[in-house]
């Protein structure tokens, strides 16, 4: 039997993981695992044992559970607000003497793309392909078989802070685990996110997390954008804690339970029942549920007005006739649609993956780690190889596109 994947999304504010196989179906998820994260923010371990001794007994409880797998390797997500994208280009003269494209020439414009000169703290995780261009005018997806005498890679390349980078890896030492490939966890996650016809019309992927919002930007098949904001749901339990004078705890339980993202949608007689939340009578705030609402759509607001200048930045703003999909764990809370129509001047949706058990799961908030097994199974498939610095594998044509340290 097949090894099967490991994939591990270390999100703020649990670590999530999923195993999956690759059978004549497509990907089978195996099992689903989730810890509470210690010492992680951002996306980025900033207390090495914590996340160890966290990570480690989670991959324990995911071997007990299977039987005779012992896993040494596992594709992990990238994420975190110092991500930063560049666009570059590559060129490649057609060595053929009857000029038709060759594999090499593909690769060679791919390697031309890649080698930009990044800043000497920032290191290349991925390499996102928007379109190859032959004698400057064609431009197309798969240019193999065509004739021409030079071709063009255009990508959006994604790096990452190195010391962020470095973090990981020690991470993957302590725990016995080489993490490969390394993929940017935004881009995984609107991958699967988002269909084929998204990609096309244009849409914004929109991932609310813990304590980062993330956002990827697609039109006619081709990414243009990504950026990721250092606001997440964790700023609106805060916000709270404050407004209620309680414990962050008993914050995100208020919040998940008895939160609205509208205030105009709710009464101002509507109260909530406090003794789920107290024992003491006398302990918190005892606000009405529209105060709640408010503090709720104060912080939204802030998130959504961030995403809606991005894509003034690069003129897309109310252009997208895609929407936006959202996921996340911040996704799920009510009425949060309603609001991001609203701010957003676009239809939103949420995020249904056409994978069986996403279907019977129809959980948001792992989307992104469903899409890091996504990327690591089509890899498989198309046979690449591993390699330890450089291009992830035989690069198939840049098939999804990615590149790894």
């Amino acid at each position: 039997m097949k090894i099967p994947f490991l994939a591990i999304d270390l999100g703020s504010a649990n670590i999530k993981a999923l195993v999956a196989q690759v059978d004549a179906q497509g990907l089978n998820v195996i099992l689903p695992a989730n810890r509470k994260s210690r010492g992680i923010k951002e996306g980025v371990p900033n207390n090495l044992e914590a996340v160890a001794e966290e990570l480690d007994s989670l991959i324990a409880e995911i071997e007990s559970m299977l039987k005779n797998v012992a896993f040494r390797e596992a594709v992990v997500g990238i994420g975190g607000s110092n991500l930063e994208t560049r666009v570059s280009k590559g060129t490649a003269v057609v060595t053929r003497p009857d000029q038709e494209i060759g594999e090499d020439d593909i690769q060679r414009a791919n390697k031309a793309a890649e080698a930009f000169a990044l800043p000497s703290n920032r290191t290349l995780i991925q390499a996102a392909l928007r379109s190859y261009i032959v004698d400057g005018v064609a431009k197309v997806k798969d240019p193999l078989g065509m004739k021409g005498l030079k071709i063009e890679s255009e990508c959006l390349l994604i790096d990452a802070f190195s010391p962020d980078i470095h973090s990981i890896d020690r991470l993957g030492e302590m725990i016995n685990i080489k993490f490969n490939p390394k993929l940017i966890l935004p881009y995984a996650g609107a991958e699967i996110a988002l269909t084929a016809q998204d990609k096309d019309l244009g849409a914004v992927a929109l991932d609310l997390g813990a304590s980062t919002t993330s956002l990827c930007v697609y039109e006619n098949n081709e990414i243009l954008d990504l950026k990721v904001f250092p606001v997440g749901g964790n700023a609106i339990t805060n916000d709270i804690a404050v407004g209620l004078k309680t414990s962050v705890d008993i914050a995100e339980k208020i919040k998940i339970n008895e939160g609205l993202a509208l205030k105009r949608k709710v009464t101002k007689d509507q109260e909530i029942n406090w003794e789920t939340y107290y024992e003491d009578d006398s302990a918190g705030d005892k606000v009405t549920r529209k105060f709640l609402a408010e503090i709720i759509e104060a912080r939204l607001d802030e998130i959504f007005d961030l995403v809606a200048k991005r894509l003034k930045e690069i003129n897309r703003f109310e252009k997208l006739p895609g929407g936006v999909v959202i996921y996340g764990g911040g996704a799920k809370m009510s009425l949060i649609i309603d609001l991001a129509k609203e701010r957003l001047k676009l239809p939103v949706r949420f995020a249904k993956p056409e994978i069986e058990w996403y279907q019977e799961t129809s959980d948001l908030s792992l989307i992104p780690v469903l899409g890091l097994l996504l990327l690591r199974a089509q890899g498989q498939r198309e046979g690449f190889i591993s390699l330890e610095d450089g291009v992830l594998g035989k690069a198939f044509r840049f098939f999804k596109n990615i590149f790894s340290i």
